[in-house]
C-alpha cells in the first residue's frame, strides 16, 4: 500500500495516456443504453450480467469479446458519447492528453460509414475540451488478420481527416500468423501523409513482432513489447533508437502475456534505457484506470517515484502531436510535477 502522500500524489498528478481502445472504455452501462438504442441484442440484459461478459479465459477469447461487444455501437452519437464519457473520466484523473484508438475494421465489415464513426468520436472529444483541461487525438488501430489489402481503405480515410484530430496509425489484432512485415508499403503511406506509426508487438508473439515494426514498419511507438525482454539485442536496438515501448501492465497479466507481476519486464526494460509508457489499454476488460496502473507500477513492480515521473515525461514526448504542442505538453506536466512534489514533499 503506499501512504497517504504517495496515494495523494498519485491521484493528482498529471498524466499522459497513449495506448487506449475507445471500444474498451465502454461501460456496462452504456453497452446496455446503446445495444437498446440499437437494436443489438445482448447475452445479458441487466448491468451485473454485461459485466460478466468482459471476463475472458486468454487472449483469444479477450479478442471475440472485444469484437462481439463492438456490434452495439453503430452510429455517430454512439462514438460521440462513448467519446465525452472517456474524455471526462481521463480529465477527473488528471490526464493532460490522451491519444485513443478506434479499430475500423470492426465498423467497415458491417457497413458502418467510418467518416461518421470518426467526427461523432471527434464531436465528443471536443466537446469535453470545452468542458474540462484535456486534450484529445485519435488513432486508427487496424486489425492485421485482415489483410494489408484492406488496409488501405482505413489509412485514407485517416489521412482525409487528419485535420479532424486523427493523428495516427496502427496494427492491432491477433499477432499470431499475421506478422508486421507485409504492411510495410501501408506504414510507408502513412508516414508520408504526416501520420504517426505505432503497432502493437511482442504481446503474444516473441521478439521477432518487434524486430518486424521497428525494422519493415519503422514504428515509433511499440504497444505492450513485453517480449522485447527475451532478445538482449532487440533490448539494446530499442534503447540506441529511441523507439517507445507503451506498456499496460494489468492487460498483460490478464490477458495472459505475462504470467505474475514479479516476473513482468518493465523494471528491467527501464533498467536497460528502454523508454516506456504505462497505459491502461481497455479499462472496462481490465478493471483498471491509468491512476490505477501508476499505483500499481509503484506497489507491484517496484518502480521509484522518479521512475514513474519519468515515464509520464516519456510519453509526452513520444505524442504524434506537432513539435511546437509536444514540447509546451512536456513542459507542463515536467512543471506541474514539480510543483506538486515541492507542495507535497515527495
Amino acid at each position: 500500500m503506499l501512504t497517504p502522500v504517495l496515494e495523494t500524489f498519485i491521484t493528482q498528478m498529471p498524466k499522459v495516456e497513449l495506448h487506449l481502445h475507445l471500444e474498451g472504455t465502454i461501460t456496462p452501462r452504456t453497452l446496455l443504453v446503446l445495444a437498446e438504442r440499437n437494436g443489438v441484442t445482448l447475452p445479458a440484459n441487466d448491468e451485473e450480467g454485461v459485466a460478466a461478459l468482459f471476463r475472458y479465459r486468454d487472449f483469444g477469447d479477450f479478442l471475440n469479446v472485444f469484437m462481439a461487444m463492438t456490434r452495439a455501437i453503430v452510429r455517430g452519437e454512439d462514438f460521440e458519447q462513448l467519446a465525452y464519457e472517456l474524455g471526462h473520466d481521463l480529465a477527473q484523473q488528471h490526464v493532460r492528453y490522451a491519444e485513443v484508438m478506434i479499430s475500423p475494421m470492426q465498423y467497415l465489415l458491417r457497413g458502418v460509414d467510418l467518416y461518421e464513426v470518426i467526427e461523432g468520436t471527434m464531436a465528443g472529444f471536443a466537446q469535453v475540451e470545452r468542458e474540462a483541461d484535456i486534450v484529445l487525438r485519435l488513432a486508427l488501430d487496424y486489425g492485421r488478420q485482415y489483410g494489408p489489402e484492406r488496409a488501405w481503405e482505413s489509412l485514407e480515410v485517416a489521412c482525409a481527416l487528419m485535420h479532424r484530430g486523427v493523428v495516427g496509425w496502427s496494427i492491432g489484432g491477433n499477432e499470431i500468423g499475421h506478422p508486421p512485415e507485409p504492411f510495410a508499403p501501408v506504414f510507408a503511406a502513412a508516414r508520408a501523409a504526416g501520420l504517426g506509426v505505432m503497432a502493437h508487438a511482442g504481446e503474444v508473439v516473441g521478439p521477432v513482432s518487434v524486430w518486424g515494426a521497428i525494422e519493415f514498419l519503422e514504428a515509433q511507438r511499440v504497444g505492450h513489447g513485453v517480449r522485447s525482454v527475451d532478445d538482449p539485442l532487440l533490448v539494446q536496438t530499442l534503447a540506441e533508437r529511441g523507439v517507445v515501448l507503451d506498456i499496460c501492465p494489468s492487460s498483460n497479466l490478464l490477458t495472459g502475456a505475462i504470467k505474475t507481476w514479479e516476473s513482468h519486464p518493465l523494471p528491467s526494460l527501464l533498467a536497460a534505457g528502454v523508454q516506456v509508457t504505462i497505459n491502461s489499454d481497455d479499462p472496462t476488460f481490465f478493471a483498471t484506470t491509468l491512476t490505477e496502473e501508476y499505483r500499481r507500477s509503484l506497489t507491484h513492480l517496484g518502480l521509484t517515484l522518479d521512475q514513474l515521473c519519468g515515464t509520464v515525461n516519456t510519453a509526452a514526448r513520444a505524442t504524434f502531436l506537432p513539435a511546437s504542442d509536444q514540447e509546451a505538453l512536456t513542459m507542463r506536466v515536467e512543471q506541474e510535477i514539480t510543483l506538486l512534489r515541492q507542495r507535497l514533499g515527495v
